[in-house]
Order: structure tokens, then C-alpha cells, then sequence
């Protein structure tokens, strides 16, 4: 999963383009006293850049050719390498193409944590003093970071998503605890799937490949997408189809299929009609971009039956013994409650 918005950090001290520095910032919305104390100290610290014999040498930097830091400090679908997740930073640090967890913000990590370099906290706070984002978030960080100064003994993993405010870094943080998430559910989709017939799979691909597009559907559909924390909210929303699904698999595998009474399926499929409906109705037209239209509604809905038609054909394949009305009732309950608005 690349990420999903724009850098907004600037590139190492030694860049073409001048760096944006906290420190020296005097905007109407970071000119409140209380930001004075933590740009002070970015101005205090404005030289301490990493240590040169921390950058990698040309031999490391041939090998790290398109290498993604983040990936390699978290242990992102690959083993986690501190080491070589700092010396790829370095690397990235000179462009500002990549994303939020990239560069100079896995640098300042880097040295805030003591993991893959020697700790140095304030060259983490010079780092950090480069990231711009919101006054509050950059303040923030700027003093959590003095903090752990502070306290040489504290043993907290300091992270980026530990001092954001806006609904701009929800965003980013969303969409990087889902990119850890996703390599574990494709660990787990691995196992459940790894011993399964040439046909079994075929099944289970077109499914997958209908779950996403009602995953995508109902993300940028159904959504609210008119505030600033739209972007974590479709990546949650998402995500919380997606947990799903594995969880269904499980237990079908486990034996543990939903059993409905005779006629649950009938009955389930008319309240869904009637949920359909009722929101159809209840939603508003508008002009401004953002909120939940009809036509989002309407394009989810549809990739929802698709979605609902492959899982009761892979079933069929795999799990012949489930039920297949208790299983349609099932899915068709769960979209029912997701149109459903809470009270």
C-alpha cells in the first residue's frame, strides 16, 4: 500500500530548496506565545545534523536502490532492519516524491528511538523540527521530543502519530497502521489458503477480487469525505471491511458457518430493501464535494451483490457444506447494519 498523500516534510539541511524550519515560522496561526518555548530550541538546535558516517556509502546506496524505509524499520513485509531502514532514509531525505513516513520523519525516529543509529535526541528534534505540519503538532512534537531528553532512561518507542492533532495526519497515521495491518491479514490469508486446490483458489481470486472493489466502493461512496479527517475515516472504514472478511473465513474454515432458521435469508433480504430504501430517501443531494451521495450509495450497493454473488459461488467450492441461505442471510444482515444509520 503506497501512501496515500503527499510529503509535506522537507528535505535534509544541504537541499536546493530552502528548509522550512519551526523555528522560524511566525505565521497568524503559529504566532501564540505558547509555541515559543519549542521554537526556541529548533533554533537551538538548527546545526545538528546526523553524523556523515551514518549516511551510507556509495555501495550501501547502490544496494538500497528503491528501498522504502518505513518498511524496513516497522518490518513491513519485509524483516525489520533498523540499520539499513536509517541508511535508505538518508537516501530518500534528498526527495520529497515519497510519502509522510519517509525521510527525514524515519530519521528523526531513527535517533529519537536509539534504533538502527546511536540515540542523539536532539539531532530527533532537529529532525523534527523540519517536518511541517500543523502549529500544535509541530510544537507538540518538539516537546515530546525535549521530554524524552529529559528522561535518558525512558524506554517509550517514540512515533510520529504520537502528537498529531489534524485530521490532515489522521490521515497519514491511518493509512500506515493499515499498510502494518494489511501484511498481517495477507500472513493469516496465506496460511488459511496455502494447502487449497488449484480450483479452490481460482474461486477464492475472484472473490478477492470482488471484495476489494466493494472495499474501494464503500470507501470513496459511503464515506463522508467533507471534513479533514476524511481520508482516516475511509482508511477505517475500510479497514473494518476488510477484518471482516478474514474473520468470516476463519470461521467457515474452523466449521463454525452462520445458521439461520428456515426463511432468515427472505426475511434479511427485506430489511436490507427496506434500509436501502429508507437511506436513499434520507439522502440529500448537494453540490460541494464530499458527503455521501445517492450515486455513491447506489455504486457500493451494486459492488456489494457482486461481492455477495462470488463469496456464495467460492463457498459453494470450498465450504459446500455451509448453508447457502444462512450464509446470503449473513452477508446481507451485515450490509443491512452498515446502511444503517446509528441513533
Amino acid at each position: 500500500m503506497k501512501p496515500f498523500l503527499p510529503i509535506l516534510a522537507v528535505a535534509l539541511a544541504g537541499a536546493a530548496a530552502a528548509p522550512w524550519d519551526w523555528g522560524d515560522v511566525q505565521d497568524e496561526w503559529a504566532n501564540s506565545p505558547e509555541y515559543e518555548a519549542s521554537k526556541a530550541l529548533c533554533r537551538k538546535v538548527r546545526d545538528r545534523e546526523p553524523p556523515p558516517a551514518d549516511r551510507p556509502d556509495p555501495a550501501a546506496a547502490a544496494l538500497l536502490k528503491g528501498c522504502d524505509s518505513e518498511a524496513l524499520y516497522y518490518g513491513i513485509g519485509v524483516p525489520a532492519d533498523p540499520v539499513r531502514a536509517r541508511q535508505c532514509a538518508f537516501l530518500e531525505a534528498q526527495s520529497d516524491d515519497g510519502g509522510v513516513f519517509f525521510g527525514r520523519t524515519m530519521l528523526m525516529t531513527v535517533y529519537a528511538n536509539g534504533r538502527g543509529a546511536r540515540r542523539d535526541v536532539d539531532v530527533a528534534i532537529h529532525l523534527a523540527c523540519g517536518i511541517e505540519g500543523a502549529p500544535m503538532e509541530s510544537h507538540g512534537r518538539v516537546t515530546h521530543l525535549a521530554e524524552l531528553k529529559s528522561q535518558p532512561g525512558a524506554q517509550e518507542d517514540f512515533h510520529f502519530c504520537n502528537d498529531i492533532t489534524s485530521g490532515l495526519a489522521m490521515g497519514y497515521c491511518a493509512d500506515h497502521y493499515a499498510r502494518i495491518a494489511g501484511v498481517k491479514r495477507d500472513s493469516e490469508l496465506a496460511r488459511l489458503t496455502g494447502a487449497w486446490s488449484a480450483a479452490e483458489k481460482q474461486a477464492f481470486a475472484r472473490l478477492r477480487e470482488a471484495h476489494a472493489a466493494y472495499v474501494e466502493a464503500h470507501g470513496s461512496g459511503e464515506v463522508d469525505m467533507s471534513g479533514t479527517a476524511r481520508g482516516a475515516m475511509a482508511i477505517e472504514a475500510e479497514e473494518e471491511l476488510r477484518d471482516e472478511f478474514l474473520a468470516l473465513l476463519k470461521d467457515l474454515a474452523a466449521g463454525h458457518a452462520p445458521r439461520y432458521d428456515a426463511g432468515g435469508y427472505k426475511a434479511a433480504d427485506s430489511r436490507l430493501n427496506a434500509a436501502y430504501r429508507a437511506l436513499m430517501r434520507d439522502t440529500v443531494p448537494v453540490d460541494s464535494p464530499g458527503p455521501v451521495t445517492r450515486e455513491g450509495i447506489q455504486g457500493a450497493q451494486r459492488a456489494w451483490l457482486r461481492y455477495r454473488d462470488a463469496f456464495l459461488a467460492f463457498a459453494a467450492v470450498k465450504f459446500p457444506k455451509a448453508d447457502r441461505d444462512s450464509l446470503a442471510a449473513w452477508l446481507t444482515d451485515k450490509r443491512t447494519a452498515m446502511l444503517t444509520p446509528e441513533e
